[in-house]
């Protein structure tokens, strides 16, 4: 990394309608090995078209065709805000400590330490609190997929053998469990993503099969789908919408490969520019999806896919994406967890330092498996998962650390106008936040029930 010196003159950056001047002695980041705004675009979208795209007809159906379409909409943007938020905090306070690289937990941590008096003892529960909404969003991400593997699977029995599988999804996700976890042992960083980039080949090849099937099949009439429904729809929707836009976790990586740091910034910069290109996608394939299917659309769209040896072979490459694809979700979970849990040993204790993190990843697959076991169905856990963790780390936390990084620097400032105008925007996110939390969590549980007793 290099620090390119600011000219004489002053040069003013912005942080969300907060002015910060460098003079002479001050500095911009620019990394030697970072990527360019460019590749940071790519990669984002690649991170943001995952399985949870195939789902969102489902969210149209909860919520009603043009409720849907609204929400995609109103989900995304609040996403794409909470977004620019955490690249704010995490830019404004790297700058104090010259370019130090913070995650989403570390960037919670700091943002208590360097506010008010009160709040600077609660760094590390601020961490803790980060890393596990963090934590519970990416075990369940590995549950989903692990549904949605399997009900892939189901598919392609029955189009091979011309008959159901002899076995219930509970088996088959016992059965599926062992190779998963086969392939989750994998500890090297290069193999896993290799691995990935070969997942997200399959996934675009399922995208342009979807949509060449969306275009080309008989559309429902738009007046004959309901246009809204009620609360308890709409709280599903939001929850399945907000498992899709969920990207909070990859922002601040990003953020911090970029060689101009600034590129994430901005209307034209790379985090608006990508997200809107996936609200956008988002939007059609709900949209069209829904008006194709209507009330038959499944949890995922492939589901829904005529069988022909064309999209059952798709499906069976899916499978396979999820069963590569998972490694790098529980990767991500074992680099937060494994530091602590291996500084708690004695250096002495070899074996068991080689142990742990086979152990650990053993630990949190069964986890997973607990809660694919408990909710066996994509309709019902993408919604669970939405709405509690990817709500948590999505829109409320995300509020609440921008008014405790910049709120007392406006104060100091006499940026009245700011300050309120600030407060109020958070204040009025993070309620509406816990109002979706509770909600939706509701809405959740009752459908989980209500099906199991059907």
């Amino acid at each position: 990394m290099t620090l390119k010196k600011a000219p004489l003159d002053t040069e003013i950056q912005n942080y969300d309608s907060i002015e910060f001047r460098k003079n002479a002695g001050g500095s911009i980041v620019v990394r030697k090995t970072g990527i360019s705004a460019t590749s940071g675009l790519i990669n984002f979208v690649c991170g943001m078209m995952g399985p949870g795209c195939f789902s969102l007809a489902v969210s149209f159906k909860q919520a009603g065709l043009w409720g849907g379409f609204a929400s995609v909409f109103i989900i995304g943007g609040l996403s794409l805000y909470s977004m620019h938020k955490i690249v704010n905090c995490s830019q404004f306070l790297s700058e104090k400590k010259g370019d130090q690289k913070l995650d989403y937990g570390e960037m919670a941590k700091s943002a208590m330490e360097n506010s008010y008096g009160w709040a600077k003892k609660y760094g590390k529960i601020a961490k803790v609190v980060v890393n596990t909404c963090l934590l519970a969003f990416q075990l369940g991400v590995i549950t989903v997929s692990m549904i949605f593997a399997v009900e892939h699977i189901i598919e392609i029995w029955q189009f091979i053998a011309g008959s159901p599988p002899p076995f219930s999804k509970i088996v088959l996700i016992l059965m599926y469990f062992v190779p998963q976890m086969l392939f989750n042992l994998i500890g090297h960083i290069r193999i896993i993503t290799f691995l990935s980039l070969c997942g997200n080949v399959i996934i675009f090849a399922a995208i342009a099969l979807i949509t060449q099937e969306l275009l080309s099949h008989t559309w429902y009439p738009t007046w004959e789908l309901p246009s809204i429904t009620g609360v308890e729809g709409v709280s599903l929707a939001a929850g399945s919408l907000i498992y899709s836009f969920e990207g909070q976790a990859m922002v601040l990586p990003l953020e911090n490969s970029l060689k101009h740091p600034q590129d994430m910034r901005g209307l034209t910069g790379v985090l608006s520019t990508a997200m809107n290109v996936v609200i956008v996608f988002y939007a059609f394939l709900g949209f069209f999806g829904y008006i194709a299917f209507g009330p038959d659309v499944r949890g995922s769209l492939t589901l829904n896919l005529p069988n022909s040896v064309l999209s059952v072979t798709v499906k069976g490459l899916l499978v396979l994406k999820v069963l590569l694809g998972n490694a790098l979700q529980l990767f991500i979970i074992v680099q937060m967890l494994l530091p602590s849990l291996q500084a708690k040993v004695s250096e002495n204790r070899k074996l068991i330092h080689k142990i742990l993190p086979y152990a650990l990843r053993l630990s949190l697959m069964l986890v997973s498996l607990s809660l694919a076991l408990a909710v066996p169905n994509l309709t019902e856990i993408i919604p669970f998962v939405g709405i509690t963790s990817g709500l948590l780390i999505s829109l409320i936390i995300p509020s609440f650390l921008d008014c405790i990084v910049f709120l007392p620097v406006l104060k100091e400032r006499g940026e009245k106008k700011n300050y309120y105008q600030k407060m109020i925007t958070n204040i009025v996110i993070f309620v509406l936040g816990w109002l979706l939390l509770g909600s939706g969590l509701y809405s959740s549980i009752d459908d989980v029930i209500n099906n199991n007793d059907s």
